[in-house]
């Protein structure tokens, strides 16, 4: 987990439902910045758990470098990734090392969500496809990953590559075409594991650096995945939706439209 000045409410539920999994044998590996908020609720979970690691960074280094450290300094055969503001379902880690240690052929397994406010109600979900084809294909469009689900296997991001720290925003998406790129399999259980924390109302996770970042990305690797056919419309969407200004990009995210393609559903 890699967090910066998340809410310490939050920050102590995710905290709690990492530590209180039925699958008990891990290592949790904290990465903070220097200038961390919540350095002392950090320490305090760290002093009354063994199997927290926490990690506080020399200087700056952003997401994608505290992913990054968090990932290099682990030992696990199996990676789980959860940000600060989101929480686990208490079986996520009993299922997924059930699931990977019974598919060896999954390389990336998410699961679906449900979608919670700032006071913890369940206002929605997110479903993602189950199978690798159709995950695969749900990326021409969309995320088919959710990346605060994720768990993926130690050997194949050490042959894949870690989180390109370049990408300052869609770095999880960026990886994962990689990921695809080299012909790793996905799966999605389907249930919902994780409890995504949505912004608050009227702000955004998107921007258009975020946008020329997914384009830049599909760009790069969607030869490698998808025939021309599939591929052409795709890159031309998105080279559109990257040029969109912010104000009409904002319009755009709330449209009813939006969330059917990413299968988002109001409670």
């Amino acid at each position: 987990m890699a967090t910066y000045n998340d809410r310490p409410a939050f920050l102590q539920t995710c905290i709690q439902s990492v530590l209180n999994q039925t699958f008990k044998d891990f290592e949790f590996i904290i990465v903070a910045e220097p200038d961390e908020a919540n350095v002392e609720i950090l320490k305090s979970a760290a002093d009354m758990d063994n199997r927290i690691k926490l990690l506080i960074n020399g200087s700056r280094l952003g997401l994608a470098g505290s992913r990054n450290k968090a990932i290099e300094e682990g030992s696990g055969k199996y990676i789980a990734i959860i940000d600060g503001d989101d929480y686990c379902d208490l079986t996520r880690f009993e299922q997924q090392v059930n699931f990977l240690n019974k598919y060896s052929d999954v390389s990336v397994l998410g699961s679906n969500m449900y979608l919670i406010n700032e006071q913890d109600k369940i206002v929605g979900e997110r479903d993602y496809p189950e199978m690798h084809k159709k995950i695969k294909g749900f990326f021409l469009i969309t995320m088919g990953i959710a990346n605060p689900t994720v768990m993926v296997k130690r050997k194949d991001i050490d042959e894949v590559g870690l989180f390109n720290e370049k990408f300052t925003k869609a770095e999880d998406f960026e990886l994962w075409m990689r990921f695809l790129g080299n012909k790793k399999r996905m799966h999605n259980i389907q249930q919902k594991l994780v409890y995504y924390r949505l912004p608050p109302k009227g702000v955004s996770k998107r921007n258009r650096i975020h946008l020329r970042n997914i384009y830049a990305a599909r760009l790069k690797y969607s030869k490698s995945i998808w025939k021309f056919y599939l591929r052409f419309p795709s890159l031309f969407f998105w080279f559109l939706a990257s040029r969109i200004p912010e104000g009409v990009l904002d319009s755009l995210l709330h449209f009813r439209i939006v969330n059917h393609i990413k299968k988002i559903k109001s409670a």
